[in-house]
């Protein structure tokens, strides 16, 4: 139950900060654009791995799906992609902040 509110809850995130990022470079507003994106990495991906931990299907990008009932190892080469952008994302936000 905890984890389908959490499934729901970063998926809106993530749109949201899209949505966000969209705005701020609308108006010109780089580096708030860049960190939006930093965080819609972030929660793309927390997403995933949420999916992947209750068996769901998960897509990485608009053509590329893992199945549910794909084999363990397609699975985590699935989480493993999904981890590499989230750790991208989180390491790119903690460079801007910090300078």
């Amino acid at each position: 139950m905890h984890l389908q509110v959490l499934k729901k809850s970063f998926f809106a995130l993530a749109i949201l900060f899209l949505l966000i990022f969209f705005a701020f470079h609308y108006f010109n507003m780089s580096s708030e654009a860049s960190v939006c994106i930093d965080l819609f990495l972030i929660t793309w991906g927390l997403d995933k791995v949420v999916l992947w931990y209750l068996g769901e299907k998960f897509g990485i990008t608009a053509t590329v799906a893992v199945p549910a009932d794909a084999h363990k190892g397609v699975r985590l080469i699935g989480l493993i992609f999904v981890a590499f952008i989230s750790i991208y994302g989180a390491q790119d936000l903690l460079f801007r902040i910090a300078t």
